[in-house]
């Protein structure tokens, strides 16, 4: 989990979990997004090995992170964040629950609150996720597209939603490669009431359109992961394959039409006693009628630290990335990171036509609970566009 403190996405721009809780439709605009959730639970110290690897971990036992969050953003002001998480086994299954909220402010008038509870079920045959929350966030809007994220011309952007989506899934086979595979499927709701400040005649290429002021979006589809990481907290070996192709129709009662894919796959691999090598590959491809704040963006996940939330956005990105973490001395560590990403007007531009971006940076870790093995982060991360900075609960993927 991290609050990114520079920016991060843009259809609802929160600088907090209160962002996290919210489906990718709301995400779109936000300073965290429902990744940041994923990110409370990929959150251990590299230096545990695969000797040490516990079968229950955390079994009959608990912890809580609780951690003020400062917020200092060019779009949102400056404000404060307060968010805790809770880290618990109460059925002794091979992956810990966990459960956790948050809160923030800042000086633009910007608030988010939200929630979120993941639990492994039957032996972790069964994986369970439900997020949710509320924010009002007042942000830039740059329009769509690489040419607009690149003009750097803006306008205020303002967004009150509520949202939220509940995944489930199922460990199918119980032997062989195949048991690393779970399917299911995910539901996601999203109220947003958006307007925009029109201070002079330069304005981004795009706007939203009159339907974009008051929308509620139903999606649901299919999601499924591949995991065979030695734990499922920060892991020194392993990998996991995440994906979810979700759809918005009006018979569910949402306002637009549209199709989004996303895929991500981390790799893990240990590099002497005291290190770790991560490697993560990300794509997402979305519909010709996706509205803005639903559309791939760099700046609101694990992809491309350094960029701000939303200022890169269109129906197509991708991003490989790399980050080296090393255990120091007692609780403190660091890493390192660098990445390269595209984004692009359609799938089918990707690999011709993608304005391709790059990032990287550093990063301290101190190791915040013994008993779930979770580090405090904080990364600089510097892009096109200049440095971001962030800090948070667990590693960015």
């Amino acid at each position: 989990m991290y609050i990114a403190v520079r920016t991060r996405r843009a259809a609802l721009l929160v600088a907090g979990i209160g962002l996290a809780v919210f489906p990718s439709a709301v995400l779109a605009q936000s300073q965290v997004t429902e990744e940041t959730i994923d990110q409370a639970e990929t959150a251990r110290s590299p230096e545990m090995s695969e000797a040490e690897k516990d079968p229950a971990p955390m079994a009959g036992k608990s912890d809580m992170i609780i951690a003020p969050i400062p917020i200092s953003t060019p779009s949102l002001g400056g404000g404060l964040a307060v968010f805790g998480v809770l880290y618990y086994n109460p059925n002794g299954g091979p992956k810990a629950w966990s459960s956790g909220g948050g809160a923030g402010y800042t000086s633009s008038g910007t608030w988010f609150a939200g929630g979120f509870h993941e639990m492994s079920l039957a032996d972790d045959r069964i994986r369970f996720k439900a997020v949710g929350g509320f924010a009002s966030i007042n942000s830039d809007f740059y329009g769509i597209g690489a040419d607009a994220g690149s003009a750097g011309i803006s306008v205020k952007l303002h967004n009150n939603a509520a949202g939220g989506y509940v995944d489930l899934q199922t460990r199918p086979f119980k032997k062989g490669f195949l048991s690393h595979v779970l399917v299911g499927g995910r539901i996601s709701y999203l109220d947003l009431t958006a307007s925009i400040d029109l201070p002079n005649d330069q304005l981004p290429d795009f706007v939203p359109d009159t339907i974009e002021q008051r929308t509620q979006t139903f999606k649901i589809g299919p999601s499924f992961t591949f995991d065979t990481r030695n734990d499922s907290n920060n892991p020194s070996k392993g990998v996991l394959v995440e994906g979810t192709y979700l759809f918005s129709t009006g018979w569910l009662g949402g306002d637009y039409d549209h199709r989004r894919f996303d895929l991500a796959a981390n790799g893990y691999f240990k590099v002497g006693e005291s290190s770790v090598l991560a490697i993560r590959r990300q794509a997402c491809i979305a519909s010709g009628s996706t509205p803005y704040f639903d559309l791939c963006q760099f700046g609101s996940g694990a992809d491309l630290r350094g960029y701000e939330a939303g200022r890169y956005r269109d129906r197509a990105t991708w991003a490989i990335q790399a980050e080296w973490r090393r255990h120091l001395k007692g609780k403190f560590g660091m890493a390192a990171f660098f990445g390269v990403g595209g984004i692009a007007a359609s799938g089918g531009d990707v690999l011709k036509h993608s304005k391709v971006l790059v990032a990287g940076g550093i990063g301290a870790r101190y190791l915040a609970s013994k008993e779930a093995n979770v580090n405090l982060r904080v990364d600089v991360a510097y892009g096109k566009d200049g440095a971001a900075f962030y800090v948070g609960i667990g590693e960015a993927f």
